[in-house]
């Protein structure tokens, strides 16, 4: 088979074996049939000796997990959604799968280059993807910024990389602050290091001494954390780097691995790689699988709202 390559910037990636993907429409539809999962809590299960806190459950009409819910939020009562990501970044879905469910246009910044499965999914539902050469993530979000500028004043909600947002922040630090149990550590994919800085800014709330363990998967976070973190956040926090690259998806962990049952919801660039990781009285925080990597199966076993 074929091996091709994609970096996070809309570049080629390597190392991994291409199989047939399905069609933006067929994307479109089985997010379609997610059921709508809308608590103000997402729920904390226990798998094993381990804890998941579920913020990937969360679901509005096809648009999943807690940045889908930030979106919402921000977006609600606006003429549209702007944002940016690079190729196979989730935002790009996400962006577009919440603007579809709000009726609203989405215009999304990103590289120029073939499609993938998020740039097919954000297309399906009906975004407007602006494509630029080069394709490096500087250039992306510097085109971003200007229409930003224009649209902003228009009534655009605009949602920078990364999620960089305050409805984000708080929104999280608001999950983190109301655990209803204190684990031994909590783990979590780290990219950006938003999540993290909201997850860090809730537990300083709740006065929850509970140590954190992330795990990056993208650039150095800490000026991010450095900015929306709270004071002294690195004598809490340890990080680790996976040994497969944020472009690489994780391994399928082995049937019998803590979690094993969970790897289809797992993002495979993000919460997936956490896996190896964890040990028991863990919990693992996720923050919501791209919706283009989710299999029917998988969409059968989220969370529902009691009837």
């Amino acid at each position: 088979m074929t091996r091709h390559t994609d970096r996070p910037d809309g570049g080629p990636r390597t190392g991994r074996t291409r199989t047939p993907r399905p069609s933006g429409r067929t994307l479109l539809h089985r997010c379609l049939h997610v059921p709508d999962f809308t608590p103000a809590l997402t729920p904390v299960e226990e798998h094993g000796a381990i804890l998941v806190k579920r913020e990937d459950a969360w679901s509005y009409r096809g648009a999943s997990g807690a940045k889908a819910r930030a979106l919402l939020t921000a977006a609600r009562d606006s003429a549209g959604i702007l944002s940016v990501g690079a190729r196979i970044s989730p935002q790009l879905e996400r962006a577009a799968l919440t603007a579809h469910a709000l009726a609203i246009p989405a215009r999304l910044h990103t590289g120029a280059g073939a499609d993938t499965a998020e740039t097919a999914l954000a297309t399906a539902a009906g975004a407007r993807l602006i494509r630029h050469t080069p394709a490096r993530l500087s250039v992306l979000r510097a085109r971003y910024r200007a229409d930003a500028q224009r649209h902003a004043a228009h009534g655009w909600a605009c949602i920078p990389y990364g999620m960089n947002h305050p409805t984000y922040l708080a929104q999280v630090a608001e999950q983190a602050a109301q655990l209803p149990l204190r684990p031994r550590r909590i783990v979590l994919p780290v990219g950006s290091g938003m999540t993290l800085a909201a997850v860090l800014r809730g537990l300083d709330e709740a006065a929850d001494p509970t140590p954190v363990l992330g795990i990056r998967v993208g650039s150095d976070p800490r000026p991010a954390l450095d900015r929306h973190a709270p004071p002294g956040w690195e004598r809490r926090v340890e990080f680790r780097t996976p040994p497969r690259a944020y472009e690489a998806p994780a391994h399928k962990p082995d049937p019998h691995a803590p979690l094993a049952a969970l790897h289809a919801l797992l993002d495979p660039h993000y919460e997936a790689k956490t896996l190896p990781y964890l040990q028991p009285g863990d919990l693992l925080w996720t923050v919501g699988t791209r919706s283009s990597a989710l299999t029917e199966h998988a969409a059968q076993h989220l969370p529902r709202l009691p009837s």
